[in-house]
């Protein structure tokens, strides 16, 4: 608990010392995506009986906010600091373990891009007039929570990994473009040929996406479906943990 609340006051530090752009990226970008999205796809948003049809979008687009939250910032601060002589090089030699390293540096993460999530949300429903079930609403918030944590694990993976920071940022824009529509948060997945609906179906960020809706809109959903996210996560960080060991030694 001491390592993560180190990892969380580091983040802390960091808004403060940037929260003019930290607070107009979390009040302009969940309006800027609405914008956009609302007038280019309003034809492949299904109708829903009872519910404005861009209700619909607005799970998806909090989704993107809290995974591409949790990636870019683990990405861009372990890429930048993981050689031996910067912030990283004092975790490798601290008696924690690669375990407690990587879990806190992951967890870390959470509150930030809960609140940022949570704050599009509710800027995108005063945008929209509809008012989602309160239920729902906290539902969601763990569903969030799950987004940041499968984005900052990957976000572990492309900061150990990467070479190249023109690259991997084309890497990460490539990704979540391609996430945001081949996981039905921006489109549905009906708009795919039917050979490959089954395996978008069962990627996790599919999941969070109709399970989102699920407890936003009451589409319909299996509560089954939570244990892939969660899988997700456990099993990411164990590939982390393997990963983050490697760099640590070198």
């Amino acid at each position: 608990m001491n390592l993560i609340s180190a990892f969380v006051r580091r983040r802390v530090a960091h808004i403060n010392h940037r929260w003019i752009g930290e607070l107009s990226l979390t009040l302009l970008l969940p309006i800027g995506i609405y914008i956009t999205l609302g007038f280019g796809l309003t034809n492949a948003i299904p109708e829903i009986e009872a519910v404005p049809k861009l209700a619909w979008l607005i799970p998806g687009i909090v989704l993107m906010i809290a995974f591409s939250g949790g990636l870019i910032t683990v990405f861009h601060d372990l890429f930048l600091n993981r050689s031996s002589n910067q912030f990283y090089g004092t975790v490798y030699t601290s008696p924690a373990t690669i375990v407690a390293t990587v879990t806190s540096l992951t967890v870390s993460v959470i509150p930030e891009g809960a609140v940022r999530s949570v704050l599009a949300i509710a800027i995108l429903q005063s945008l929209l007039g509809y008012v989602y079930p309160f239920t729902g609403q906290l539902l969601m918030v763990f569903l969030i929570i799950l987004a940041v944590l499968i984005g900052a694990s990957a976000g572990v993976t492309l900061g150990i990994v990467a070479k190249d920071a023109i690259a991997s940022q084309l890497t990460i824009l490539l990704l979540l473009i391609g996430l945001g529509f081949c996981s039905s948060w921006f489109v549905p997945l009906e708009t795919f040929p039917d050979s490959i609906q089954p395996l978008l179906a069962v990627l996790p960020t599919s999941v969070l996406g109709e399970l989102s809706r699920g407890v936003l809109i009451g589409a319909p959903v299996s509560a089954t479906l939570f244990l892939i996210p969660i899988g997700t996560v456990i099993f990411w960080t164990v590939v982390n943990v393997f990963l983050f060991s490697k760099i640590s030694t070198e």
